[in-house]
């Protein structure tokens, strides 16, 4: 992954920031959760629903340690009320506006 990165960032002349990472990051980790889940009401052997279900706790708590980390860095806020969301997205975009 980091080797992509890389090569976007000398194609581009931009650098990805840590923040824009973990987004990506957190993305694919609820994706990977849900996508386990989904396998999990689908599978009726009762062996292989044991295996998706341990795969699926590992896919939460990682992305349960993503989340922490982003909170604590302030780039995730999940509590936060929809009027500072509205206004963290806006400051956000601001670069990218002008």
């Amino acid at each position: 992954m980091s080797q992509v990165l890389s090569a976007v960032g000398e194609a581009t002349g931009l650098k990805p920031e840590d923040q824009v990472i973990a987004q990506g990051m957190l993305q694919g980790a609820k994706s990977k959760a849900s996508a386990y889940c989904l396998a999990i009401c689908e599978t009726v052997t009762p062996e292989l629903r044991h295996l998706l279900t341990t795969h699926l706790n590992d896919a939460l708590a990682g992305q349960e340690r993503l989340s922490k980390l982003a909170q604590s860095r302030g780039w995730y806020k999940a509590a936060a009320e929809p009027l500072e969301l509205v206004k963290q997205a806006v400051k956000q975009a601001q670069p990218v506006l002008q």
